[in-house]
């Protein structure tokens, strides 16, 4: 294959001379396409452009310059060198005068042109280019005001992650490659078009309606300033681009309906979130810990949240920024509000490069929300408790959910050897996560500095657990009243009543302060529970030297056997022996571990986070990335089917005409529902209905709020089907 190097000129001369000077060093990458550069000058009153081009070492690099005798514009220059490379019976690549070539991109675009043999134009990716510009900008690392050789090492960082090429609707005309039979068998770049915009676009979808394809090669790289010529000249740019557009949708109106489909597709989408990968110019990447669920009260989930986050905030990792998302007071309540290290916010954004949330997904809210905030996701799934306990599972179906973090999540930790086993069987088929698998600590001086007091009196038995049936709290609390007449009895229940020597205490609604109490002054401990993913009552009875009586379960086992030796602990299998054993256990007094080689929460919570670090390497992280998006995808259409007050799908085909300037025109709250109806199908949620008209309300443009909305992968599964007549409103 022939290959002719076609470069329009339009002042700007040391741009011209950046541009040829990348360019030309790298031809003998494709040395075997007998390369010939040639460039058009059309700015024949550019003295500077004339001088460069008349110099010996533009001679020296350039095989053919043409000079215009007058500006013919950017499409009439480039069919005159495209009709050199005809005659030549060569391939032709279309080289902005404002662009850089990096090593590798030549040869690149040239094996990719060669790898489908319905291939017929390629482009490279680059800083500035549409649907080519990878990573895209604004990111961590760069923005539009970057120099060129930070945005191309953006691109390095990142360029692991793509396949070889990508397959897309179109081409971008600054730097692509067009086949040599598509030069032969069909018309140049239209005229109509005029100056330029859009008129490689319909090159492309000309030749695409007889099945040629376009590609982006991935592992090509080019600079792009952008517009730099079309900026010189004196014109209604925005006009220019609106006009082109109309004409190219007259002729082909499939083209932006292929475009729109384009951006909803897994590969496409991926590529936009994988850009929060990059780290700042400082080195740092930010981490989401999910805590919109934590609540103002006390509970195991929440002892795990509080001590990891103590240890963030006592070893702030080197290279990372942590950010705990919560709801107003929770950080206050839980007594870390005030640290240093870790950024307490009430914003949800998706700039970050991890997101962890440190409990099951109930909601398929947080599964979404997860996967917005970043394009890494951890989950912890501590139990199995609500798919197993039949009576627990109700209307909300949560195993595709789990299903779905089992198959799809970049990591799960699990906080017994226990948890993990019974959640790998109950998903044997499906899992293929990454998995960090600890007991949480059992050395009893991790659960000593939790608020509790003194180890207190012995006034009652106390039978810990809550409402549910495999605590089974309520029902031993009332067998050890029955059999234990003289003894008072305090179970943690549903409802709080008391009958006789038996104390019904509502789970979640003690105080904390009484709570303590109530564990402090008590002769026993009881912990009669069915089912458990750890285990917590049972260390915090041993850390306060409390008697206990607890069912022989395997978690229970896996944490015993954690210490040397153990005093005043009873274990039972089934209910017939427990008054008697709380008796022994009460003559006992007190209870003892040896625990000089159980863990603490440092030795859990480092070792946690060595496991999300080593995630940012998992070489299936892009392709964990596009089968999750394509699940997540499936996992909302059942949800919304499932959901008869829904508003109905657009019809396959159908596109939906949107407006702009008809939606901005609307008062504030009429916008944003009308946003939600027609760019994603369905009625506002009343959190998303207040989030956007509180941004309006405190200055945020309708065009902002409308980009915001655009953004959300909601959206993009939806695009291939809205027609948006008025885009160029979001770029001015």
């Amino acid at each position: 294959m022939k290959l002719d190097i076609i470069i329009p000129v339009y002042r700007n001369a040391a741009m011209v001379q950046d541009c040829i000077r990348s360019l030309v060093p790298n031809l003998i990458e494709i040395a075997d396409c007998a390369p010939r550069l040639i460039v058009i000058n059309d700015s024949p009153d550019d003295e500077e452009v004339e001088h460069y081009l008349a110099s010996g070492e533009a001679m020296r690099s350039i095989g053919l310059i043409l000079r215009n005798n007058e500006n013919l514009g950017f499409v009439r220059s480039v069919n005159k060198g495209l009709a050199l490379a005809r005659q030549r019976g060569a391939a032709a690549l279309l080289v902005n005068s404002d662009t850089l070539t990096y090593p590798g991109t030549l040869a690149e675009m040239v094996a990719v042109l060669h790898a489908d043999p319905q291939i017929a134009f390629v482009c490279p990716r680059s800083n500035n280019a549409a649907l080519s510009t990878f990573p895209q900008m604004p990111n961590p690392l760069c923005d539009a005001g970057s120099l060129p050789e930070t945005c191309h090492h953006a691109w390095q960082m990142l360029r692991h992650h793509l396949p070889r090429y990508t397959l897309a609707p179109t081409a971008v005309g600054f730097y692509m490659l067009i086949a040599d039979h598509i030069l032969r068998n069909f018309d140049p770049l239209d005229e109509e078009f005029g100056v330029g915009y859009e008129e490689e676009n319909d090159l492309v979808m000309r030749a695409g309606k007889l099945g040629y394809r376009a590609a982006m090669a991935n592992h090509a790289y080019a600079y792009h300033a952008g517009s730099a010529s079309f900026l010189l000249k004196d014109m209604d740019l925005r006009g220019q681009q609106e006009g082109n557009l109309n004409k190219m949708m007259a002729r082909h109106p499939e083209f932006l309906p292929l475009v729109r489909a384009y951006e909803g597709t897994a590969d496409y989408r991926a590529e936009t979130q994988i850009k929060t990968l990059l780290p700042t110019p400082e080195g740092r990447r930010k981490v989401a810990l999910n805590l919109l669920t934590m609540g103002t009260h006390h509970n195991g989930t929440n002892e795990l949240i509080v001590n990891v986050i103590r240890w963030l905030e006592a070893n702030p990792p080197a290279d990372f920024d942590i950010h705990a998302i919560c709801k107003p007071g929770v950080a206050e309540f839980h007594g870390f509000a005030n640290f240093q290290s870790i950024r307490i916010e009430e914003k949800i954004r998706p700039d970050y490069a991890l997101s962890i949330f440190f409990g099951q997904p109930f909601d398929l809210h947080i599964v979404n929300l997860m996967e917005y905030l970043a394009p890494i996701n951890i989950y912890g799934m501590l139990d199995v408790i609500a798919l197993d306990c039949s009576n627990l599972r109700g209307q909300d179906d949560i195993e595709p959910m789990w299903r779905h973090v089992a198959e799809h999540a970049d990591g799960v930790f699990f906080i017994s050897e226990f948890s993990g086993e019974t959640f790998r069987n109950r998903f044997a088929r499906h899992f293929r996560t990454n998995a960090y698998t600890r007991l949480l600590p059992t050395r009893l001086s991790a659960y000593r500095d939790t608020g509790h007091g003194a180890s207190g009196g012995s006034d009652h038995v106390l039978v810990m657990g809550n409402h549910f049936k495999h605590k089974a709290s309520e029902a031993i609390g009332r067998l050890l009243a029955d059999a234990l007449p003289d003894t008072a009895v305090i179970a943690m229940a549903g409802v709080a009543t008391r009958d006789g020597n038996l104390t019904l205490a509502a789970s979640g609604a003690v105080p904390e302060a009484d709570m303590d109490a109530l564990f402090a002054n008590a002769s026993v401990i009881v912990l009669p529970s069915h089912y458990e993913g750890f285990g917590l009552g049972l260390v915090h009875a041993l850390s306060r030297g409390k008697p206990v009586v607890v069912r022989d379960i395997a978690p229970v086992r896996e944490i015993l056997a954690t210490y040397r030796s153990t005093e005043g602990v009873f274990l039972f299998s089934d209910d017939s022996p427990l008054p008697e054993l709380v008796q022994q256990a009460a003559r006992f007094g007190r209870s003892h571990a040896d625990d000089r080689d159980a863990t603490d929460w440092a030795d859990w919570a480092s070792g946690f986070w060595t496991f999300a670090q080593s995630l940012f390497d998992d070489p299936a992280l892009m392709e964990r990335l596009l089968r999750r998006i394509e699940s997540s995808d499936t996992l909302k259409l059942a949800h919304r089917l499932k959901d008869k007050d829904d508003v109905a799908f657009q019809p396959e085909g159908q596109v939906r005409q949107v407006s702009l300037g008809a939606l901005f025109a609307l008062p504030d709250e009429v916008f944003v529902q009308s946003l939600y109806k027609n760019f994603l199908g369905r009625p506002a949620d009343p959190s998303g209905l207040d989030h956007y008209v509180l941004s309006l309300r405190n200055g945020a443009s309708k065009k902002k709020v409308a980009k915001a909305i655009m953004r959300s992968d909601e959206y993009k599964a939806n695009a291939s089907r809205i027609h948006i007549v008025d885009r160029w409103r979001l770029m001015f």
